[in-house]
């Protein structure tokens, strides 16, 4: 997975590679949501890349980011729209992915986000760390 600018020269010259599938039904945003570097996944989301697509277990970028313990991430898949109640093929939520993997930042921020009702490029979408620390704490 390469950075933001790759991501959007590589579009710009074959729009198709936006969601393109792995043999597994992972979609680039399935893969920039682990990312390190959130420049593809910011690339991704202005692309106009499906924030819920679904792999073959079910995993949405939401699932994957959550999993991952990716707070910003996550948060930039909420305010596209991401879809907070999906359930994986396993019976999973992206919170409940959170929790496996003791993501805790992530599980207070998916958490606050259903608990204020929040929508995509919401009020809630302004939500800090902080924030959310101060909630937990």
């Amino acid at each position: 997975m390469g950075n933001g600018e790759e991501i959007t020269r590589i579009i710009r010259e074959n729009p198709a590679m936006r969601d393109v599938r792995t043999g597994l039904g992972s979609t680039p945003l399935h893969m920039a949501a682990t990312n390190p570097d959130v420049s593809a996944l910011k690339a991704l989301l202005a692309a106009g890349a499906d924030v819920n697509a679904r792999d073959m277990d079910g995993n949405t970028p939401l699932h994957m980011a959550a999993y991952s313990n990716k707070f910003e991430h996550t948060k930039l898949l909420l305010e596209a729209g991401a879809d907070v109640n999906a359930m994986s093929a396993g019976g999973r939520t992206p919170v409940a992915m959170a929790r496996k993997s003791r993501a805790d930042d992530v599980v207070g921020l998916i958490s606050l986000w259903m608990l204020k009702g929040c929508k995509a490029g919401g009020k809630c979408a302004q939500a800090s760390h902080s924030d959310i620390k101060k909630l937990l704490d």
